[in-house]
């Protein structure tokens, strides 16, 4: 079930659909990633909105693994800047300018809903 939750969830986060993003989500979900640590489901969806304001955002999960509770995705992440961007994560990018991730998302999931998120870069 946590694998289909994940496929879920990066359905929505990809077609921008807030309401069914945010449905997959605990009320105090925690988000830990460069960013640095965001708790609460309105603190997830205000970092949500400001990385789809700056990018057209689209994560594809390469791998999917499944233990117990925690749920490890490699991700494909891929940033195309809506607009010049004068320093994001230490660089400057220009509008249309594609940012490629590698990264590695380790997820809990209680209930049909993600309670913890810990992004990283992949290793």
């Amino acid at each position: 079930m946590s694998e289909a939750v994940m496929r879920s969830y990066y359905a929505a986060y990809n077609a921008l659909d807030e309401a069914r993003l945010a449905s997959l989500l605990a009320p105090d979900v925690e988000l830990i990633s460069a960013m640095g640590t965001q708790r609460g489901r309105d603190a997830y969806l205000a970092i949500y909105r400001m990385m789809t304001g700056l990018f057209t955002d689209t994560m594809t999960p390469e791998a999917i693994t499944v233990e117990g509770d925690v749920v490890t995705v490699a991700i494909h992440d891929s940033l195309v800047a809506r607009a010049d961007i004068a320093d994001f994560m230490g660089q400057a990018l220009v509008a249309g300018q594609e940012l490629v991730l590698k990264l590695r998302g380790q997820y809990t999931v209680a209930d049909e809903q993600i309670v913890r998120i810990v992004i990283s870069p992949a290793s």
